[in-house]
């Protein structure tokens, strides 16, 4: 999973893309199953009070996982990590 941080005006032009990904499988359960070496995002939620992001995925075709950032650590990785 990558991501990217886009213009709020004109959102086709990104402004920052992180280089490396900010999810991949590293885990046994996300390495090992039906589909190995498999981490697939389904979907992201921001607690707006805390800033806090919960991203749910799925690990190797076999597990359902649960991963947390906040929107100023994830939004301070795009830009020192920037492709552009």
């Amino acid at each position: 999973m990558g991501a990217a941080l886009l213009d709020l005006d004109e959102p086709w032009k990104v402004i920052y893309r992180g280089a490396h990904y900010v999810l991949s499988p590293q885990a046994l359960y996300e390495c090992v199953g039906d589909v190995p070496n498999v981490a697939f995002p389904c979907a992201a939620l921001t607690d707006a009070p805390t800033g806090r992001i919960a991203v749910y995925y799925g690990g190797a075709d076999t597990v359902t996982c649960l991963a947390f950032t906040y929107v100023d650590a994830l939004i301070d990785f795009i830009k020192a990590d920037s492709a552009l």
